[in-house]
């Protein structure tokens, strides 16, 4: 498969079979996100993996709005960035959690970027962040960007098409 058909096929999924992810495919898809560019090389990016249910399913009322992937999601990989060692840690675990979508796809999973940051939780008064960092005990420098939600896709959503895309958002040396 050629890298822009990777681009057309991969899609979030967000309703999974309840087969478990292998740590086997949890340690590849850290991995690839650990060799996503950083600034400067700095890497401030740390991760925590997430595999036990009862774990996952402590996490549901992170955002609200309810995110129902995590009912039938087998792992989750929190992606944090370390506020003290780069200003760009938050773009760096972007870019790492793009690199661990694709790998997730590449290994034959389906996954989600579950967008925290900046988000409220279910819990009144209590943000997206407090209340993921009370359940990961993730310190206090450091900014989670989001979760990568994972597991075996319940069912097959339909390719992009690159006719599809908004061409009209290209401009060329000028606005």
């Amino acid at each position: 498969m050629s890298l822009m058909d990777t681009f057309l096929a991969r899609r979030s999924v967000r309703q999974f079979t309840g087969e478990p992810v292998s740590d086997d495919e949890i340690r590849q898809i850290v991995e690839a996100g650990m060799l996503a560019p950083t600034g400067k090389g700095i890497r401030p990016w740390h991760f925590i993996t997430i595999q036990d249910p009862d774990h996952i399913h402590g996490l549901i009322g992170c955002r609200r709005g309810g995110p129902a992937m995590l009912e039938t999601a087998t792992a989750a990989i929190a992606v944090l960035g370390d506020t003290t060692k780069s200003d760009t840690c938050i773009e760096d675990s972007s870019v790492a959690l793009e690199n661990m979508h694709l790998m997730a796809f590449s290994l034959g999973l389906g996954s989600c970027w579950l967008q925290v940051r900046l988000r409220p939780s279910e819990k009144e008064g209590v943000s997206t962040m407090a209340f993921l960092r009370e359940r990961l005990g993730f310190p206090n420098q450091m900014e989670l960007e989001a979760l990568l939600v994972l597991g075996h896709s319940a069912k097959e959503p339909a390719s992009h098409a690159l006719d599809e895309l908004p061409r009209g958002r290209i401009h060329r040396e000028v606005w």
